[in-house]
């Protein structure tokens, strides 16, 4: 089981999205190892981390702000938890479960976002249009997810009206 927490940094209907360099900082900031860094580096990645047993969402959350995307004065919605589950990689025949806190960012109108030295890229993208064929780490499942339940109100365009 993975619990993580995914943050959504929005600015206009475009996200902030970037991709890993091998740096082995990802180890401290997000818990990623080497091998997932590799495996990961060409596709769009939601700015996320494992939690730390114990660990507040909120907290890891402002720790992706400002530790690993260097964002300093932003503004954070409360957590949304979503679940999912899959067939387990490394366990044939057995399931795997995530456990997702998606919280949303504001950026300071003076956040550029630049690349810090533990990514190659970070870039604002329109969700809706982005291939999923451009994201690593299956996070165009949880950009997905994100759509249709944002915090703000707001829908994905295929989301039926309530």
């Amino acid at each position: 089981m993975c619990v993580c927490t995914f943050l959504f940094v929005t600015r206009d209907d475009r996200i902030l999205l970037g991709k890993y360099a091998d740096d082995p900082k990802w180890e401290e900031l997000a818990g990623l190892d080497q091998g997932r860094r590799l495996a990961n580096m060409n596709g769009w990645t939601i700015p996320a981390s494992h939690l730390k047993f114990g660990e507040d969402p909120r907290q890891t959350a402002r720790g992706i702000g400002e530790q690993i995307l260097l964002m300093k004065g932003a503004r954070y919605s409360e957590p949304r938890t979503e679940v999912d589950a899959y067939p387990s990689q490394w366990t044939p025949g057995e399931t795997h479960y995530d456990i997702w806190f998606f919280v949303d960012a504001v950026p300071p109108k003076t956040y550029e976002g630049r690349a810090p030295a533990w990514y190659r890229e970070l870039g604002w993208h329109d969700p809706r249009t982005l291939a999923a064929g451009g994201y690593a780490r299956a996070h165009e499942d949880v950009v997905a997810r994100w759509l249709t339940t944002r915090s703000d109100g707001t829908r994905h365009a295929a989301e039926p009206s309530r």
